[in-house]
């Protein structure tokens, strides 16, 4: 990049020296000696891009996305800056719940392909220098599993692989009444009855989604070696799913109490009870350490792991600590979480909800940032268009490693789903009136691809889910060929990341206000960078020095701005005054500081 000279030495020290700015030193202990961005393990120098395999190709046009259809996108993946591909699952599963009822954990389904298109798409990815992380689905099976089956029977080995329990009783018609009043997340009791054994089954999601029973040594003994099948596979990681649930205490006749508070008076909603029985159990982190102890048998594998909902405490926890080490990270969703929509966002609830992972992180542990995924809406409808740029910016090029669900880079937003197009569990099992309010599908359409038939994402006569109408506008084709786009911002954030301030670099907030945020990244003898961020709806004129809480020079460089900034005095490369910055709604601005000639 053809930018000015730096502040240097002096600058950095001037921002060291200033007790009253938050320091990030050296981003984290593991970074401390480390001279160059090859050394650090692979989950610390990639951007993660989850792929939801029906939504990115469909290579044999029957409307669904499938593996080969991901490997014709490798050179696309590769171009576009990420370093790790994550699959959602993939596996044989009646897709109850899309793919999370697993019916063979070392298994691809047909849908998707075969084993052999399986190793084609990694050794596509491994080629281009691309990593490979897989979903881990631990806590439960299909209830069509094989294990499931045989343990129905009371088949050994089988027999104690899923957690059963005797009725509590029968009602005045003979009915079986369950253990305990636990809840199933999809709504209802969370115990299913199976005449063939005269026993109830323990569910934590649907019926057709057992729980694994992990006091059982077997069972514990063949989810490890999934993960070595995977492995062995030349798999280089796996991102772990729902882990809170995977214990639940050992005495089932007790009942969870009401929650206070909860926002609900329905006794069958999943949140009507505090779950202090089934979730988090303390028997989950031995388990996790197995894992650990797995993945570290094989050279540079990562683990990360779900934990939504919970307090931050507990979220920390699956970090482990020095001497025993857990996950790599858990999924940091305090982005998600506390900024739903637009009205949430701000530049003091951006400085707190970041500051809320970094104080509580383990010394030495390492960050993440998660704008959404196939379970959110998209973050284009939840902040705004204009604020997609900006958003990229932050996650991209806080210290840590970023998540990027496939199609956020271009910008895509939530699709209208008609009843009849439904096709989400969730969203189907509250009916017509209430389907919208709980249904995943709009955030999971097909990836637009260009301008032609079905967005270029299939060859055949339809989709699995409606491709959204702005296909025409928003597409990949269209933005690699426009002078500015929401998909260049993104490959050249991808970039700089790589560049030693943003690898290694010190991180500082110089004005956060509620219509501002800011983030510099700096490093004694390289070039310093400040973010700047409109989190308004409307135009801002800002002058940063009567604001920060640092010295600022008085002008600096632009080098990346939002496409909806379109004023002559802030393309890239041009100089701006600090003290007059102006901002479009929801812009990003990224600025090189420098020294006036």
């Amino acid at each position: 990049m053809a930018n000015k000279a730096a502040y240097g030495a002096l600058f950095a020290l001037l921002f060291l020296s200033a007790i009253f700015v938050t320091v990030i030193c050296i981003i984290g202990s593991p970074r401390d000696g480390l001279a160059h961005h090859e050394s650090f393990p692979f989950w610390q120098r990639t951007i993660v891009y989850q792929v939801y395999p029906r939504s990115l190709g469909d290579s044999d046009g029957d409307g669904a996305g499938d593996l080969r259809g991901i490997s014709s996108k490798a050179d696309y993946l590769h171009g576009l800056g990420v370093g790790t591909v994550w699959l959602s699952p993939v596996y044989p599963s009646p897709m109850a719940d899309f793919g999370y009822d697993i019916a063979d954990f070392v298994g691809i389904d047909p849908l998707f392909g075969t084993m052999a298109d399986f190793e084609e798409l990694r050794a596509a990815l491994h080629d281009r220098g691309l990593k490979l992380m897989m979903d881990f689905v631990p806590n439960h099976s299909s209830d069509e599993h094989q294990w499931f089956a045989k343990s129905k029977r009371r088949e050994e080995p089988y027999t104690d692989y899923y957690v059963w329990a005797d009725p509590k009783g029968f009602n005045e018609t003979g009915q079986p009444i369950p253990p305990n009043n636990w809840l199933s997340v999809f709504r209802g009791s969370a115990w299913t009855w199976v005449e063939e054994r005269q026993q109830f089954y323990y569910h934590q999601f649907l019926a057709k989604q057992p729980d694994l029973n992990y006091r059982n040594e077997r069972v514990r003994e063949e989810m490890k070696n999934v993960l070595r099948f995977w492995l062995d596979k030349g798999v280089d990681g796996f991102r772990v799913d729902a882990i809170t649930h995977l214990f639940e205490v050992q005495d089932l006749s007790q009942d969870e109490p009401v929650a206070s508070h909860s926002g609900t008076d329905d006794p069958l909603d999943y949140g009507y009870l505090n779950h202090t029985l089934t979730l988090n159990q303390p028997e989950t982190f031995t388990v996790v350490k197995e894992w650990r102890d797995v993945l570290d048998q094989y050279p540079d594998k990562a683990m990360i792991i779900e934990v939504f909902g919970e307090e931050i405490e507990e979220v920390m926890k699956y970090y482990g600590n020095d001497s025993v080490p857990l996950a790599d990270f858990p999924f940091n969703f305090l982005l998600i979480e506390h900024l739903r929509n637009r009205s949430d966002l701000t530049g003091f609830a951006l400085k707190d909800t970041i500051d809320l992972w970094m104080d509580n992180m383990p010394e030495g542990k390492w960050p993440n940032w998660v704008l959404g995924n196939h379970d959110y809406g998209r973050v284009a409808s939840r902040f705004g268009t204009d604020a997609v740029d900006a958003l990229n910016m932050l996650v991209l090029l806080l210290p840590g490693t970023p998540v990027t669900y496939n199609g956020e880079e271009i910008g895509m937003v939530n699709t209208f789903i008609s009843w009849e197009d439904t096709q989400d569990p969730q969203g189907c099992r509250y009916g017509p009136e209430h389907y919208q309010e709980f249904s995943r599908d709009p955030e999971r359409t097909p990836m637009q691809w260009d301008n032609t038939s079905f967005a270029g994402f299939t060859k055949g006569n339809s989709t699995w889910l409606p491709v959204n109408e702005n296909y025409k506008e928003v597409n990949v084709k269209a933005q690699l060929q426009a002078e500015e786009s929401h998909l260049k911002i993104y490959k050249e954030l991808a970039a700089l990341r790589k560049e030693e301030p943003f690898v290694r670099g010190h991180v500082a907030y110089p004005v956060v206000t509620f219509e501002i945020f800011s983030v510099m990244r700096y490093l004694e003898g390289y070039e310093s960078y400040l973010l700047v961020i409109n989190t308004s709806e409307g135009e801002v004129e800002v002058d940063l020095h009567h604001h920060s809480n640092v010295e600022l020079p008085p002008s600096a460089v632009v080098i990346l701005r939002s496409v909806t900034d379109t004023s002559n005095s802030t393309v890239p490369g041009s100089v701006v005054k600090l003290s007059e910055l102006i901002l479009v709604p929801g812009e990003g601005l990224l600025l090189n500081l420098i020294e006036e000639e």
